[in-house]
């Protein structure tokens, strides 16, 4: 069979230019004209309404118009940050698209799905997803999991000529297909579904219930307001004002939005890091992991197979260059060899093999698996031209590798066909089984007990220094199937994918964040305790022949010690999962295969990997990991711990501020009555605009503290605000109520100047208690100066409108300020800045004396 070519490159570009992207049209994006209106379902834009509207029937047109235009000015700022956060969400998307493999210019390549064009040579692997609707070419077992389409949970065998559709997954067997229809005319793109949809974060609807159980205190509490009012014998009018000015002081209206902006900003600033979060609750959960189960091949190694070692005719040959860059030699003895055993060897590599690779000036392009390219790579230095080698023996059959079977076959012709040679390559122990004779100066010869022993003890030796063995066989001739067929040893190569930079240290950190690190492998236990022994990995060895052996209940006893799961179908990571859980840990699970698409589903948090990943991983996954690095998942919980604490910040800020000034209006009233409230109604409503929002975001934003990843895991059982920092929120409001109420006092011989004094004492207090809350629990003398230039420029923008509003004619005018001297802003910012010096005795209080040294 000749081999296919594909389009060229030039072709490709000229039918996407003449048939566009190979895109699906998702479900509309919420327009901004939506998005507006949204904001008129808000409570505290109904109750703003409200008073515009009362005060216009009762004939106070300044409050009409001052209040109209603190309402416009709220819905505007609601509307800026709903869309930034829809857009910061929508662009999520645009991260995680997926690839495919097709043939261009003769050569594999793996681009941009949407690249994809009618004509192209699709190439389908297990675990692949189909790019757009095709009909096959070849196959080998084929089957397809259409069940998104039909409804049929069974898989579907496909063969020659049939059709194929896209977002169909390949979950067995691999083949060629011919693209025939690409985006919106694809069966799926008439179906136009969105699949994997985000589900609401559990943050956001905590926010949204504290919200909620605040609202109805307030309203209660503005209703109580009223009534004492009225019994000290304040007007209807006054009091109805100040009521709805109290409820709009004392509802945390911002809360459930401002959690949005910063949980969509956090997480798109995790995608610029190259995590991806499918499921925004998992943001949360992240926090809570306390072991992570992780592949090694891609994730802790750099995924770039480099052969150094070859064993073929009873001689070891070494392998000089790195990586998938060609230069470099094949040597025995310090010198370049020509050996028809290893030639032999080399070109079963190349024929047992469905990868490819392509010398440009920039360098070596390869698509395919990393094991399979690096046996490209040592032919090619010993001088071997897959496409000649292919050319003279074309594929004529095959049966794909599985975890199950641990090998691959291919079928070839030979002798222009006359005959026919199988070739078979995998785990050493597998091919070995499998082998009745060896290849040797040339010959076959019979393989001894003796000759296997020695075989094994050479590649232990290597597979000691965390080399991975691959091993080769061939038989000639083959006519039929056999399963008692033996085939001639050909030899073995020794390679190694060397860690990533940086996962060494990315483990420690883990380990010091109090999380448990195993590797999944299915190296031997001998290459896989080496490679852990490299990256820091402690524990046990558990392989897959014991688990097998193991019940439930033994499995779960040894994962207590375990580190290293070598020899493990995937298959077996769901009883892992299920096992670990059982020991009530929160487990993160790494994985890239069709067959991980259960564990991942299983796990708290399922992580698929971002480039070898297949599309049934990701669509099983939580988050996916860009980058393919055990790095990145660390930095993720890094991260995501860091978002959910700053939402936790910002949401306790807040609070007391909501508590303060609806307890200063609440004691003021009962104390002197609606007419000599603390603050006017329009001056409550400037604090809780102007003074509210800004520092709150801005906190919401802040970095991580240094010893973040030093905590252990937060446990699950604790709730989102626990009562400690209850007693914070508590402890901060009632300090500032109670000193602008002392203040007030103070100053009550002139009216207007103590409630312009109470008002600067309130504004400031709120300027110095944000960094109070810039942790929860440690003392502010280490936490204030770390560098939020947002929290800079946020209370300079608050100051600076408090400054305007205070000192502009239109400013007093409206709000009935007066102004202040340089003695009594000194005096006010004393007051204020007490509540650092507070917030020490405080949290020392409240918290351990460790938490806040």
């Amino acid at each position: 069979m000749a081999r296919i070519e594909g389009l060229s490159s030039e072709e490709a570009q000229k039918i996407l230019k003449d048939v566009g992207k190979n895109s699906i049209t998702e479900r509309k994006r919420v327009s901004w004209l939506s998005i507006f209106f949204q904001q008129f379902e808000e409570p505290i834009i109904l109750i703003f309404i409200a008073a515009a509207v009362m005060s216009g029937f009762l004939g106070e047109t300044l409050d009409f118009t001052v209040i109209s235009l603190i309402t416009f000015f709220i819905i505007i700022l609601g509307f800026i940050q709903e869309y930034k956060a829809e857009e910061a969400l929508e662009k999520l998307k645009d991260m995680s698209l997926p690839t495919a493999k097709v043939l261009r210019d003769g050569k594999l390549r793996e681009i941009d799905l949407e690249h994809v064009v009618p004509g192209d040579i699709v190439v389908l692997h297990s675990g692949d997803m189909v790019p757009a609707d095709c009909k096959v070419i070849e196959s080998a077992a084929l089957f397809l999991d259409e069940s998104m389409l039909t409804g049929e949970s069974l898989p579907v065998e496909k063969k020659l000529e049939d059709e194929i559709y896209r977002g169909t997954i390949v979950v067995r067997g691999n083949a060629r297909a011919i693209v025939a229809k690409t985006g919106m005319h694809t069966k799926f793109g008439k179906i136009a579904q969105l699949l994997g949809q985000d589900g609401e974060s559990s943050i956001k609807k905590k926010s949204k219930e504290i919200a909620t159980v605040i609202t109805r205190i307030v309203l209660w509490g503005s209703g109580l307001t009223a009534l004492i009012g009225l019994a000290r014998g304040s007007t209807v009018v006054e009091m109805v004002s100040i009521a709805i000015a109290t409820a709009i002081a004392g509802i945390p209206e911002s809360l459930p939005l401002t959690t949005t902006v910063v949980l969509a900003i956090g997480v798109y600033g995790m995608t610029k890091k190259n995590s991806i979060v499918r499921r925004m609750s998992a943001v949360e959960e992240l926090g809570l992991i306390t072991f992570i189960c992780t592949d090694k091949t891609g994730t802790l190694t750099k995924n770039q197979m480099t052969v150094e070692k070859i064993w073929a005719g009873g001689k070891i040959f070494t392998v000089t260059g790195l990586g998938y860059e060609i230069e470099g030699k094949i040597l025995s003895d310090d010198k370049e060899v020509s050996n028809p055993d290893l030639e032999s060897l080399l070109i079963g590599g190349i024929l047992c093999n469905n990868s490819d690779i392509v010398i440009v000036e920039e360098g070596t392009q390869v698509a395919g698996d990393p094991t399979e390219i690096a046996l490209l790579v040592a032919a090619r230095k010993y001088g071997l031209n897959e496409d000649f080698v292919r050319v003279k023996f074309p594929k004529i059959g095959e049966i794909p590798f599985s975890s199950k079977r641990r090998c691959m076959l291919t079928i070839h012709s030979t002798d222009a066909g006359k005959s026919k040679r199988s070739l078979l390559k995998g785990a050493l122990e597998v091919v070995l089984d499998k082998c009745s004779h060896i290849r040797m100066v040339g010959r076959d010869v019979p393989l001894t007990k003796q000759l296997k022993k020695e075989i094994r003890e050479i590649a232990d030796a290597m597979a000691d220094k965390s080399l991975r063995i691959l091993a080769a066989a061939y038989n000639r001739n083959r006519v039929k199937k056999s399963k008692n067929e033996k085939f001639v040893f050909a030899g073995f190569y020794a390679m190694e994918d060397p860690p990533k930079e940086g996962v060494k240290e990315a483990i420690e950190l883990a380990k010091r964040a109090g999380i448990r690190v195993a590797m999944i492998t299915g190296d031997n236990p001998k290459t896989a305790r080496s490679i852990a022994e490299k990256i820091g990995i402690e524990g046990d060895v558990i392989t897959g022949r014991d688990f097998d052996k193991f019940t439930d209940k033994q499995l779960s006893k040894e994962l207590k010690d375990v580190g290293i799961f070598a020899r493990i179908d995937p298959e077996d990571k769901l009883r892992i999962v299920e096992g670990l859980r059982k020991q009530h840990h929160v487990v993160a699970m790494v994985g890239d295969g069709v067959n991980d698409a259960p564990a991942l589903k299983e796990a708290d948090v399922g992580v698929a990997m971002g480039k070898r990943g297949t599309e049934v991983a990701k669509g099983a996954s939580d988050i996916i990991i860009a980058d393919d690095d055990f790095s990145t998942l660390v930095e993720a919980i890094r991260m995501g711990r860091n978002i959910y604490y700053n939402i936790q910040k910002f949401t306790a800020f807040l609070l007391s501020w909501n508590l303060g000034v609806t307890g200063l209006i609440l004691l003021s009233v009962l104390l002197f009555g609606g007419s000599a409230a603390v603050f006017l109604p329009l001056q409550i409503l400037f604090l809780n605009v102007v003074l509210e929002d800004l520092p709150a975001i801005a906190l919401g934003l802040d970095s991580p503290e240094k010893n973040l990843m030093e905590l252990p895991p937060r446990n699950p059982k604790e709730k989102f605000l626990p009562k400690k920092i209850w007693a914070l929120i508590l402890g901060f409001g009632m300090y500032m109520c109670l000193m602008s109420l002392a203040v007030f006092l103070l100053f009550a011989y002139d009216l207007e100047l103590a409630r312009t004094m109470a008002f600067a004492v309130f504004s400031l207090f709120v300027i110095f208690n944000v960094f109070n809350f810039r942790s929860l629990q440690k003392s502010t003398l280490f936490t204030a100066l770390r560098k939020n230039w947002f929290l800079l420029i946020a209370i300079l923008a608050s100051f600076s409108l408090t400054l305007l509003a205070m000192y502009t004619p239109g400013g007093m005018s409206v709000f009935k300020f007066v102004p202040l001297d340089v003695s009594q802003w000194v005096f006010s910012a004393l007051v204020a800045f007490s509540v650092l010096p507070m917030g020490e005795l405080l949290k020392k209080s409240i918290f351990s004396k460790q938490a806040v040294e």
